[in-house]
């Protein structure tokens, strides 16, 4: 979600989910939202390399209520950027009662606490193996779906803000 930018690990979702297919044979699609603003040569190899190209979905930059409906219906939410500032996303996802696969760095693991499956995103065979178990492990998805709805709970644009407005002030003083 957000712009394809080579630090969301676009190309290693690429083949993460080429790998996933090829093993499980499932019918499932990969659904990319975002813009191809910084689609790079690394991304656009990793994408003509795969061979399950037809099972991807670009719907590019997308307006909340059709991010809410797509999100909605999705199996899961795999974001494994090598960076996030924050990781709205996995947040969005726990709300949307969707499980979530995320990088076991930077701000992920704070962000998901011990709601999401945790993967290395450096490791394509990795990821693929989350997303096995996310759709074959019926009781792992429902636990992590219960969590994120709980974990979600602690996140609030008020509770941001209120924050946000706390260190203002004491910058100020």
């Amino acid at each position: 979600m957000g712009a394809l930018n080579p630090r969301k690990n676009i190309a290693g979702l690429f083949k993460a989910f080429d790998l996933y297919i090829q093993e499980t044979a499932a019918d499932t699609s990969l659904v990319v939202v975002g813009e191809k603003m910084y689609w790079d040569s690394n991304i656009e190899k990793a994408f003509a390399d795969m061979k399950h190209q037809n099972q991807v979905i670009f719907t590019g930059r997308l307006e909340p209520e059709e991010l809410k409906n797509i999100m909605g219906s999705a199996s899961a939410l795999t974001f494994v950027p090598f960076f996030e500032g924050f990781g709205i996303p996995i947040v969005e996802a726990f709300r949307a009662g969707i499980p979530v696969i995320t990088s076991d760095i930077t701000a992920m693991p704070e962000v998901a606490g011990d709601a999401a499956l945790f993967v290395n995103p450096f490791e394509d065979k990795e990821i693929a193996e989350a997303m096995k178990k996310i759709t074959f492990v019926p009781d792992l998805r429902k636990k992590l779906v219960e969590k994120g709805f709980q974990r979600s709970k602690i996140f609030s644009w008020d509770k941001t803000a209120g924050l946000f407005w706390k260190a203002i002030e004491k910058t100020t003083q």
